[in-house]
């Protein structure tokens, strides 16, 4: 059966009956025609009856094996108009999905990503992007969006791409409305997305925050003493946290930390308010590194901005990751050398040192290699998988700052999680041992983890290292602010509460300097959404420790407080004096005495 019988019912402009009461009036439908330009031919696609819908057929989509690329199999339909930037849509539609033969009814399930975009080549640009996740159940999906970026009215599409996982889809009429900048997101409809382990009672909670108790946190005891070494009763010590040892942060750029006006100041706030690590997100990627050297005032990438970025944060006693050394997927630069592979591995090898020297110790450890497992297509086809093992060995004598590697999708079962295990431990078996396992952790509604399940995860990889760093976390929740807010929170509560990890690094905080501006903590005119309060609540709250009182007779006032760094005041007959101190896992350590 071809796949315009697919497209054809797919896309059919029919109104959902069952739902239009639940739709904003003014919406305009931009689908004008149901002929659609069918693409892909891995799917096995039927026409199938459907009882108890508006709707008497739909049509059933069925990979057996993945596609090489999500993109290979899928349904375009034209628009009828272009959107400008900041136009504010929905994409309606039922689905389904079906179990393989042999299997349980409740096992099916299925997957599939929306885009609205520019489709002409080559780069088909996306205006938005959506994704969803279907049971066995039929359910009316509600994807919102708002444009990124304008799509001219004669390449304007709606795209559905299937290829990605082994499923069987089947799907219903859909709908594209356009609200112009007339509504929000937030003024329409969205498909109800939940997890696993969300309520509050939740029992996980319970057993994590009892190990965040036991793990990270410390007594202090502030002795205060004359200038004779007796105690002083009376004495008023008030503990401040400044920095929480564990490395909550974010991507950041050297532009916007170094950049004037107010916005540069709401940046460099919220940076020094809220984060005790960040990374930068671009700056010190090969390529964008090597042409920061040339200091090119007109560019966003300036090595001299950078190091005053990076004097900045020092100040500040904000540690920076590096990121990254090396990377393994394709790079123009790289697919022009296929066919000469000694030329890829001389180059990469080549600027391990160059760049470990130039940075020195600015950064505290270094993604040695980002995406070891990578996407679809990886460098290691032209070199070979023991490539990997001479970076590492060739990082090691370059720099003796801890060598991370990185990678998306570990919480997610299927070919990246797997593959990124078993590299990972052929790395170890060529005694290329990395320091620590980073975990990207890009979400979206298609899926998210129960917490439990998080944690387990975890526990399989710091079997491998223990040592573990969620390095970009970003969730892209539809407009869900509520679930984005509750999904960060978790995860928070997930790493903080794991003996493996050691931070937790989202991908951008600021709308305004941010590749998912929807998924930031912080709109564009830098008021905070729920999640950035939640960032606030426990990061900069309940798990950066503020206490205050009087010494006893002993001339002591202790606290049970979150390991890091602390400002202690200590006032007494008149005298006010100001200490830093680290407070670690060692109670002998962390009795001070203080003569003010």
């Amino acid at each position: 059966m071809c796949l315009r019988l697919l497209l054809l019912t797919l896309l059919l402009p029919i109104r959902f009956q069952s739902s239009a009461a639940e739709l904003p009036a003014g919406g305009v439908e931009l689908l004008a025609t149901p002929v659609l330009k069918p693409y892909g031919g891995a799917a096995l696609l039927s026409t199938v009856a459907v009882e108890g819908r508006v709707f008497k057929a739909a049509e059933r989509i069925q990979l057996d094996q993945p596609a090489a690329h999500a993109w290979d199999v899928g349904a375009q339909q034209k628009l009828q108009a272009g959107l400008a930037q900041g136009e504010v849509g929905i994409v309606v539609f039922e689905a389904r999905a079906r179990p393989f033969a042999g299997a349980a009814e409740e096992s099916a399930a299925g997957e599939a990503t929306v885009y609205i975009q520019d489709a002409s080549p080559p780069n088909y640009e996306k205006a938005a992007m959506m994704k969803f996740h279907c049971t066995a159940a039929w359910q009316t999906f509600y994807l919102s969006f708002t444009a990124d970026k304008a799509v001219p009215a004669a390449t304007a599409a709606v795209s559905f791409q299937f290829g990605g996982e082994r499923q069987i889809l089947e799907i219903g009429p859909v709908s594209v409305l356009s609200y112009g900048r007339k509504l929000t997101q937030q003024d329409l409809p969205r498909t109800a997305v939940t997890y696993p382990g969300r309520e509050l009672d939740a029992p996980w909670r319970k057993a994590a925050e009892a190990r965040i108790l036991a793990m990270r946190m410390g007594s202090l005891v502030a002795r205060v003493v004359d200038a004779g070494g007796h105690p002083l009763e009376g004495a008023r010590v008030s503990i401040r946290q400044l920095r929480n040892a564990f490395g909550f942060g974010s991507a950041v750029t050297a532009q916007w930390l170094m950049a004037k006006g107010d916005d540069g100041e709401h940046y460099r706030k919220v940076v020094g308010e809220c984060f005790s690590r960040v990374v930068f997100e671009n700056d010190l990627k090969m390529e964008m590194w090597e042409g920061s050297l040339q200091n090119d005032p007109n560019s966003q990438f300036q090595w001299k901005q950078t190091q005053q970025a990076a004097d900045w944060l020092k100040e500040q006693q904000i540690p920076i990751r590096g990121h990254y050394l090396s990377w393994a997927p394709w790079e123009p630069w790289s697919e022009k050398l296929r066919a000469q592979p000694e030329q890829i591995k001389a180059r990469v090898l080549a600027h391990l040192p160059r760049v470990a020297e130039a940075v020195g110790d600015r950064v505290i450890e270094w993604d040695a290699i980002n995406h070891l497992a990578g996407w679809d297509k990886n460098i290691d086809e032209a070199t070979g998988l023991e490539f990997y093992s001479e970076i590492m060995r060739t990082a090691r004598a370059a720099t003796k700052l801890p060598l991370w590697v990185n990678e998306d999708q570990v919480f997610r079962p299927g070919r990246q999680q797997e593959d990124y295990f078993k590299r990972i431990k052929r790395l170890m078996a060529d005694g290329c041992r990395p320091d620590g396992i980073g975990n990207q952790a890009h979400f979206d509604v298609s899926f998210l983890p129960s917490p439990m399940d998080m944690l387990a995860n975890s526990d399989r990889f710091a079997a491998l290292v223990p040592a573990l760093q969620i390095t970009e976390f970003d969730v892209m929740a539809g407009g869900d602010e509520a679930l984005e807010a509750d999904y960060l929170r978790d995860c928070l509560l997930v790493c903080y509460s794991h003996p493996a990890y050691t931070g937790f690094l989202t991908w951008g905080f600021w709308a305004g300097a941010h590749w998912k501006p929807e998924a930031a903590l912080w709109r564009k005119d830098w008021s905070e959404k729920p999640a950035a309060k939640v960032w606030r609540s426990l990061v900069c709250d309940a798990w950066a420790t503020h206490a205050s009182g009087v010494t006893s007779d002993q001339g002591e006032y202790g606290a049970n407080v979150h390991l890091g760094l602390y400002e202690i005041t200590v006032e007494s007959g008149g005298k006010t004096q100001r200490y830093t101190t680290t407070v670690g896992r060692n109670p002998l350590l962390n009795l001070l005495t203080f003569a003010p």
